[in-house]
């Protein structure tokens, strides 16, 4: 037996009668309890949405002072590259000067004449250049001994 307050009927074989002044307490009482339960949770929740908002604005706050921390780290690092590519460029420019400085202070001819005149030197026969294929623009630094090359059957038959 349901009672349809929106409707005002009750459901089932008898009726009961309600005394009006009884209705209306029943339903002061009720409301003035809900709503005091519904402050306190209106201030519960508020408590926490403001601890919530707090805790946003913080971490908000944080993330924009560590972004500028980095943005400051990394115009600081440009700055250094640049000045160290403009060091690596006076550096540059300072070795091609000395180079060129060395090479025109050399007499090739000289060095030349006196490797073959006094020194005895002579030029390389063709059977004693060994060729190879440098794959990197650098210098060849050599460990060991150069190995001899055997001499092949065709090689010992020509006389070779």
């Amino acid at each position: 037996m349901a009672l349809d307050r929106r409707r005002g009927y009750i459901e089932g074989n008898t009726v009961r009668k309600i005394k009006p002044s009884n209705h209306q307490e029943r339903r002061q009482a009720p409301r003035h309890g809900r709503r005091t339960a519904k402050k306190e949770r209106i201030q519960y929740v508020n408590i926490f949405y403001t601890i919530f908002l707090v805790a946003a604005a913080c971490m908000v706050l944080w993330s924009c002072v560590n972004y500028l921390q980095l943005q400051a780290e990394t115009t600081s690092r440009i700055k250094n590259i640049a000045a160290l590519e403009l060091q690596l460029e006076q550096l540059r420019k300072e070795n091609d000067d000395n180079y060129t400085r060395i090479m025109t202070s050399v007499d090739l001819d000289y060095i030349k004449d006196v490797a073959i005149n006094e020194l005895g030197m002579v030029y390389a026969r063709e059977d004693q250049v060994i060729l190879y294929e440098n794959t990197t623009r650098d210098y060849v630094r050599q460990n060991g001994e150069i190995p001899k090359e055997e001499s092949t059957l065709m090689d010992q038959i020509l006389g070779r």
